[in-house]
C-alpha cells in the first residue's frame, strides 16, 4: 500500500464516497476531486482526474480490502 499521504487521503476519500449515504454523497465527490486535483497540481500533471483514479485503481482495491478487514469483529 501506498505510503504517500496525499494518495492516502485520495484513497480514504474514495472509499468515504463509496461507503457514504445517499446524502453525504455531494460533498464527499467534491473532497474527492479536490485531493485529485491537489495531486495534479503538486505533480505538475496534466492528466484527467479520471486518469489518476484509474492509475490509482489496483492500490485502492487493496487499501479497500484493509479497511473491510479492519470492520470484520474481532472473535
Amino acid at each position: 500500500m501506498s505510503r504517500n499521504p496525499l494518495i492516502e487521503a485520495i484513497h480514504e476519500a474514495r472509499y468515504d464516497l463509496e461507503t457514504c449515504a445517499a446524502m453525504d454523497q455531494a460533498a464527499l465527490r467534491k473532497r474527492l476531486e479536490e485531493l485529485v486535483a491537489q495531486a495534479l497540481v503538486q505533480s505538475k500533471s496534466t492528466a484527467l482526474p479520471r486518469e489518476v483514479l484509474d492509475a490509482l485503481y489496483d492500490d485502492y482495491k487493496e487499501f479497500r480490502r484493509m479497511k473491510r478487514r479492519q470492520e470484520w469483529p474481532k472473535l
